[in-house]
């Protein structure tokens, strides 16, 4: 089995608020092994997007990082500065932001968006014109591995003039410019039709086996994880419900959530059934409910998972976690 490439320990990020502390992240542990694809699955708001924010110490304020640690191939993030962690930040740990109309700079060509990462992590050898030009070169590759047409017409257009699905394949070919080790991707398939979430779901699936790159994919949608990951991570109100290989978690779900989502799935196959969606709303995370966060919603429910404790999450048999009275 490969090396840990990224371990969560105990991960707290909570946020302020006037109704009270909001524990958006509560004692996460997950670890990611070099060249793997974990995917971290919830509904919105069960803390998915600020898990990936927190690895990179991107919290907004008034947020912040309360407990635990992050290590990166054994080192602390927590603990590094601020300008070491600018040299982490695209370098080694990259990011697939969720929305790639509002990521991308309007003003700014792609090829020049391109260029500012391998500029500021001086990747690029050389001076003025000879610098530039090898830049260029790196911009025009990198546009080329991603699929993107004409790449040397293409980086010199604005955002505005890509399509969707292309201003994606330019927000990931800003996170690849500077080869990093892990790819953070939140949601990169949200708002794009099914046939360009299969393109840029492929493009993913070659880099990870071309590059070894280890990738951590957040997205609601439990059948895209299914086809592209190789572990998965069940999210609900800040906590991991299940977790486990994907084949595993898809086809003898443990958890009751986990359950619940996977009924929520339309099948074209095997014994027609109704679609029964999950009954109720995401708990408030600054009023959550005593003992388990998902006993309000859950079909099994029983008195000892209303009590005023912590829910544990205990490996039932090897590779294979769950946070359940039930086991």
């Amino acid at each position: 089995m490969s090396q840990p490439l990224l371990e969560l320990r105990n991960l707290t990020t909570v946020f302020p608020t006037r109704r009270g502390l909001v524990r958006a992240v509560d004692g996460l542990d997950l670890t990611v092994r070099e060249g793997e694809k974990l995917g971290i699955v919830g509904e919105s708001g069960s803390g998915k997007s600020v898990t990936l924010l927190s690895i990179l110490r991107l919290v907004p304020p008034p947020g912040r990082i309360v407990a635990g640690d992050v290590l990166f191939r054994g080192e602390s993030l927590l603990a590094k500065s601020s300008s070491e962690m600018r040299r982490v930040r695209g370098r080694k740990i990259a990011m697939i932001f969720q929305d790639p109309m509002t990521t991308l700079n309007p003003v700014f060509r792609v090829g020049e968006q391109i260029r500012e990462s391998l500029r500021i992590h001086g990747l690029v050898d050389g001076r003025g014109r000879a610098r530039r030009r090898a830049e260029i070169e790196r911009v025009i590759q990198v546009l080329n591995d991603v699929g993107i047409p004409y790449p040397e017409e293409s980086l010199r257009r604005y955002p505005h003039e890509f399509s969707g699905g292309m201003q994606q394949r330019a927000i990931i070919a800003i996170a690849l410019s500077c080869e990093p080790q892990l790819l953070l991707a939140d949601e990169p398939t949200t708002a794009l039709d099914v046939t360009i979430q299969a393109q840029i779901l492929d493009l993913l699936e070659r880099i990870n086996r071309e590059r070894g790159m280890g990738i951590i994919l957040v997205t609601h949608n439990l059948g895209v994880v299914a086809e592209f990951c190789d572990t998965i991570a069940i999210m609900y109100a800040g906590q991991i419900m299940e977790k486990g290989a994907t084949e595993e978690v898809t086809t003898e779900p443990l958890h009751p959530y986990t359950r619940g989502l996977l009924r929520c799935l339309p099948r074209i196959y095997g014994k027609r059934e109704k679609i029964r969606p999950i009954p109720g709303l995401v708990p408030d995370l600054a009023t959550l409910p005593p003992g388990c966060p998902f006993a309000p919603r859950c079909d099994v429910v029983r008195p000892e998972c209303r009590e005023d404790r912590r829910i544990p999450l205990k490996e039932v048999e090897p590779g294979r976690w769950v946070r359940c009275l039930l086991y």
